[in-house]
């Protein structure tokens, strides 16, 4: 009896292979060679959220120090009381995140910024000199550039996500 040695690729793995390269090129590849600024609001709104995540994990772990928040004003300066320490707040218009392809927007919660308690809920300014809890507002920020828009959502309770609150 003859024994046939197949080598190569089945005509149904070449289908699945072209298939897979044709959904891929439909709707991956317009992102990256179109000028409409959608890879950028992609990029910055990744940014986004993992600076948000950051800071949020930095204050759930550091239980001494309440501090850790993010700035969105662009003249906001922030200066200890007393010379113990400075609150570690990243600031949006200082280069956390590149914003110089983008339009940034704060379209509900506070505009000049907010910090994380210990529990991870985003609390007001004032949360340094007296403690706030949990569940008084979401924040919603919108980054757009042409014709693309993209959403980061803070949830009242701190959970950190893509989309519209």
């Amino acid at each position: 009896m003859k024994r046939r040695i197949s080598s190569g690729f089945t005509l149904i793995e070449l289908i699945i292979v072209v298939v897979i390269i044709g959904i891929l090129t439909v709707s991956v590849a317009p992102r990256f060679f179109t000028g409409d600024g959608s890879t950028n609001v992609a990029t910055v709104h990744a940014q986004a959220l993992s600076m948000l995540r950051l800071q949020q994990q930095r204050a759930m772990q550091d239980t001494a120090f309440r501090c850790y928040g993010v700035l969105t004003g662009a003249s906001i300066q922030r200066t200890a009381s007393s010379n113990t320490s400075i609150c570690d707040v990243v600031a949006v218009s200082e280069g956390a995140i590149d914003l110089s392809a983008v339009s940034f927007t704060v379209t509900s919660g506070p505009t000049s910024g907010f910090l994380f308690n210990g529990l991870g809920c985003p609390v007001s300014l004032a949360h340094e000199s007296s403690i706030e809890a949990c569940g008084s507002s979401s924040i919603q920020w919108e980054f757009a550039s042409g014709g693309s828009t993209r959403y980061v959502c803070i949830q009242s309770q701190g959970y950190i996500r893509s989309g519209v609150c």
